[in-house]
C-alpha cells in the first residue's frame, strides 16, 4: 500500500470544512485528478452511502465505486473505493488558532495496469504532488 498524507491550516470552522468535504460532489473542485462524481446514492454523511467516480492517476483513467466509511461532524470524513483502485481517504479537522488544521490521509494500491507503464515510485511522487495541491486548493476555497 502506498500513502499520501498532507495537512494545511485553514481559517474557517472545522464543522464547515468537514461539511464541505463530506459533500462528495465538491471533490473535483479540490482534487485535480478527480474528473467526476456521479450517481450519489443517499447522503454521503451516512456510512454505506455510495457513488461512482472517475480519477486520472499518473495519466491513466480509472473508474469505480466508493462508499462512506465514517462521518463525524467537524472532525472526520472517511470513504473507501470499493472498485477500480483500492483506497481509503480520511479527511480530518482539528481546531488550531482561529481556524483548523485539515489533514488528508490516503492509502491506496497502485493498480497493476499502471505498474506496467511506470515505476511505483514515480506514481507515488505524482500522487504526493497531487495531494499537496489538494490541501492548497482546500485552503483557497475555504479560507475566510
Amino acid at each position: 500500500m502506498a500513502r499520501v498524507a498532507k495537512s494545511v491550516v485553514i481559517t474557517n470552522k472545522a464543522d464547515r470544512i468537514i461539511d464541505y468535504i463530506a459533500d462528495v460532489k465538491n471533490h473535483p473542485a479540490f482534487l485535480g485528478p478527480l474528473k467526476t462524481i456521479t450517481n450519489v446514492n443517499g447522503d454521503p454523511k451516512k456510512a454505506g452511502t455510495s457513488w461512482d467516480w472517475t480519477f486520472v492517476m499518473a495519466g491513466v483513467e480509472f473508474s469505480g465505486r466508493a462508499e462512506t466509511v465514517k462521518y463525524e461532524s467537524g472532525k472526520q470524513f472517511s470513504f473507501k473505493t470499493t472498485t477500480g483502485i483500492q483506497s481509503t481517504f480520511t479527511y480530518s479537522a482539528e481546531p488550531q488558532g482561529n481556524g483548523a488544521k485539515v489533514s488528508i490521509d490516503v492509502t491506496y494500491d497502485v493498480p497493476p495496469s499502471l505498474l506496467s507503464k511506470m515505476q511505483a515510485g514515480v506514481v507515488e511522487k505524482v500522487n504526493d504532488a497531487d495531494g499537496a495541491r489538494a490541501v492548497e486548493n482546500l485552503k483557497t476555497i475555504l479560507d475566510q
